[in-house]
């Protein structure tokens, strides 16, 4: 299986739609900064994009933003990934402090076994692996999203949760370490993915 490489989110985004249903999907975005990282829908605009990222990465969200932008549909409990998820996130800044090359830098979307039957555990992202890439004397932290599924609808809402995760660990990093670091590459890994989460 090939790599294919994208300018940003929205151009996987549009090919994507255009392909699925498919099995086995990979693409990868060589700068994922937040202008790279965005795509604005009719199910996603960034005021919501930016509510779910803030909550899956366990940072503080209000009763009011979750009226305004929280649907079973963008997520709901299968689409949550918060629990545990700023010990998550400081366990792999440790993890790439201690040890540059490491490659246990990873966070895991559940907390426990899970069957086929339970819903709200079987996550569609399972997990994200961190890595730190030198190139031209400078620094990168790139990463790569394990899917068991995804929809290409709610792609928005992944590919802006994956950056602000990895700009969470980056600026951790930052205060720590000795050498300056940037955000790199971000390599998406789909096992099954069709058009909607009806699908």
């Amino acid at each position: 299986m090939s790599i294919v490489n994208y300018k940003n989110a929205k151009e996987m985004f549009v090919y994507s739609n255009s392909i699925a249903p498919t099995n086995d999907f990979v693409g990868k975005i060589n700068i994922f900064n937040e202008e790279n990282s965005i795509i604005e829908t009719e199910l996603f605009d960034i005021d919501s994009l930016r509510y779910y990222a803030k909550k899956n990465c366990g940072l503080e969200v209000t009763e009011n933003e979750k009226k305004l932008f929280e649907t079973d549909y963008r997520g709901g409990s299968q689409g949550d990934y918060s629990s545990e998820m700023a010990e998550k996130i400081n366990n792999v800044v440790d993890s790439l402090e201690k040890f540059n090359t490491s490659k246990r830098a990873v966070i895991m979307m559940n907390n426990k076994w899970w069957n086929h039957h339970d819903t709200d555990e079987a996550k569609c992202l399972r997990e994200l692996h961190f890595r730190i890439e030198e190139e031209d004397n400078y620094f990168k932290l790139c990463s790569t999203g394990f899917f068991r599924a995804q929809a290409v609808d709610i792609m928005p809402k992944n590919f802006y949760f994956v950056y602000t995760v990895m700009n969470e660990v980056k600026n951790k990093l930052l205060k720590k370490v000795e050498f300056d670091l940037k955000v790199g590459s971000y390599t998406h890994f789909v096992t099954v993915l069709v058009p909607t989460r009806f699908d």
